[in-house]
């Protein structure tokens, strides 16, 4: 005879189902990074707050944004996303203290200079295609000789004849 006890209380029996709403990758992502409300990012992915908290619950739910929020430390991410959330913020009280009138040339200087690099517009160095060592080519065709270089110039010399005379 087995020793079950049972609790005195009703007895639940059947499945019990609860349907989640599809939660994307992205969503997931967003809520790991923590760098908007919850409430922002279940709203722009069409779940409602009834949803999301029955969700949060959910044991894979919680493993998957652990799982998440410790490979963006690892990894750095978090530190970037928030670092160009805080860039972003001061961007235009910089740009308003640079464009006062009583900034001086030196602050509006380094304000542009920054803002120049971090928008991606500083002048590019050209590369040079030609990296190799420096070779040249002469060829002798009789009546003239051709110079070639690495550099693709072909170059026509007139000829030069010696005579044993």
């Amino acid at each position: 005879m087995l020793n079950v006890e049972i609790d005195e209380g009703p007895l639940e029996y059947g499945v019990k189902n609860v349907s989640f709403p599809q939660v994307s990758e992205e969503m997931l992502h967003s809520l790991a990074l923590g760098m908007e409300d919850e409430l922002i990012i279940i709203g722009r992915h069409g779940v409602a707050v009834e949803q999301f908290r029955e969700l949060e619950k959910q044991p894979w739910f919680i493993s998957r944004i652990m799982q998440l929020r410790s490979e963006f430390e690892k990894n750095g991410v978090t530190f970037k996303a928030k670092a160009g959330w805080m860039a972003g913020e001061l961007l235009d009280k910089a740009y308003l203290l640079a464009a006062s009138p009583d900034a001086s040339f030196s602050q509006v200087h380094d304000t542009l200079k920054t803002l120049i690099k971090v928008a991606g517009l500083e002048p590019k160095e050209e590369k040079q295609s030609n990296m190799g060592p420096g070779f040249s080519i002469s060829i002798d065709l009789g009546e003239r000789s051709v110079n070639i270089t690495n550099d693709q110039n072909i170059i026509n010399s007139p000829t030069k004849f010696i005579s044993n005379e």
